[in-house]
């Protein structure tokens, strides 16, 4: 098992591509990998209903607009395991046992988040290697870029670290970072690792935008989409698919290209 004092470097690698999708109103961009799980529906509408919060008009739950996964160290033949995968969820407040209505506090941020761990739908009394946090001093609070975020780890043998912050009064959004592959497997992670973690998750954090769009013209705004690397932008478009070039009309540059 791995102690403090060998636990490696990590870092985020540089993005290959960005993902930017809308919920209500709020557009959100988030950094990752070109061969990252996306949906190809871009826009959410959360709707008021009685007794809750619907996604459109005919769908419930939470929606999950992108997967990804990524090495977070460079000496990956030393440590081959240490892949981080990345689950994006918006999520009505309504159904993780929330009231639909605005934070004022840290404080209601903590206490929802260990709601949200707890409700009937996913309370594991009969696996005892599962966690969740039941206390305020298992959710820690941070604050990246003027937005508070609580932190907690959940899962059998507490494989994931949660982030959640307030979308909207309705709706909350989740980044739910998988590091199962960290350390061996049916074991509880190695003391500290989570604080070396840490300063990685919130770098990741920091790279998200999340913009209000009330009122904001849609020229101003980033463009909807899953958005490959400039370096591959002659080979995949927009919807992740190969452009097949026209050389046809330019075999004849004058330039040679």
């Amino acid at each position: 098992m791995l102690s403090t004092q060998t636990f490696p470097p990590v870092t985020i690698p540089r993005a290959t591509a960005s993902h930017c999708f809308q919920v209500g109103d709020h557009r959100i961009v988030l950094d990752c990998e070109t061969d990252a799980f996306y949906d190809r529906c871009y826009e959410y509408q959360f709707q008021n209903v009685e007794g809750g919060v619907l996604l459109n008009s005919h769908e419930t739950g939470e929606i999950h607009p992108i997967s990804d996964s990524f090495y977070v160290i460079d000496d990956k033949e030393q440590h081959p395991g240490w892949i981080v995968s990345v689950d994006i969820q918006v999520w009505p407040k309504t159904e993780l046992s929330m009231d639909a209505s605005p934070w004022q506090s840290e404080n209601e941020l903590t206490m929802n988040t260990i709601r949200s761990f707890n409700r009937p739908a996913v309370k594991r009394e009969d696996c005892t290697d599962y966690t969740a946090p039941v206390d305020p001093s298992e959710v820690d609070i941070v604050k990246v870029q003027e937005r508070c975020w609580s932190f907690c780890e959940f899962g059998d043998f507490s494989v994931n670290n949660a982030f959640m912050t307030e979308l909207s009064e309705q709706t909350v959004l989740f980044i739910v970072f998988n590091t199962a592959s960290f350390w061996q497997r049916k074991t509880y992670p190695p003391e500290g690792l989570k604080d070396h973690l840490k300063p990685l998750f919130i770098d990741y954090l920091s790279r998200i935008q999340i913009i209000p769009t009330e009122g904001v013209p849609e020229s101003e705004l980033p463009p909807l989409g899953f958005y490959p690397s400039k370096r591959e932008e002659k080979e995949i478009d927009s919807e992740g698919n190969t452009v097949v070039e026209d050389t046809s009309s330019t075999s004849s540059s004058e330039w040679g290209w």
